[in-house]
């Protein structure tokens, strides 16, 4: 139902990836000064490094998409807790493999940029929505508890019947 709390904690992740989905996940600056920007869909260089778009980190977005996804079909299949379960269990995994790759597009975009220019020291400045996806996988563990628990509590009134 609506009024579960899975359902709120579901509804926080899919707020939460939009969110992320629609902001800058991270900037490198020297003195002060932006040289380059890693988003969901695009890797953009400024200033003083060669004019660069790269669309590697796109299959982040596509991640976040899909977590969007998923977890709205999560939302909507209320009454039927085990495929919202596995939903939400899939939802996390592709979450966790959204992290793995940021980490992975943010370090291979730092040495990128230090190659490029060895003499200009760059600073990597992650803004604090970055850290929304993982609050996202802990929302969907405590959604994954809280449709346990529902479906625990539906078993065991039928064995009462």
């Amino acid at each position: 139902m609506i009024q579960r709390i899975q359902t709120v904690y579901l509804a926080l992740v899919l707020i939460f990836s939009f969110v992320g989905l629609m902001t800058t996940m991270g900037e490198w600056t020297f003195k002060g000064d932006t040289v380059a920007e890693f988003s969901n869909f695009a890797f953009y260089t400024y200033g003083a490094f060669e004019a660069y778009d790269s669309w590697g980190p796109f299959c982040l977005g596509v991640l976040l998409i899909m977590v969007m996804f998923l977890t709205l079909m999560s939302i909507m299949l209320f009454r039927k807790r085990m495929r919202q379960l596995r939903l939400t269990i899939v939802s996390t995994i592709l979450l966790v493999g959204y992290v793995i790759a940021y980490a992975l597009f943010a370090y291979k975009y730092d040495l990128s940029l230090l190659n490029f220019a060895p003499n200009m020291p760059v600073e990597f400045h992650a803004p604090f929505l970055a850290v929304l996806p993982v609050l996202s996988i802990f929302l969907n563990i405590l959604a994954i508890c809280g449709i346990r628990k529902d479906e625990a509590l539906v078993r065991s009134l039928d064995r009462l019947r």
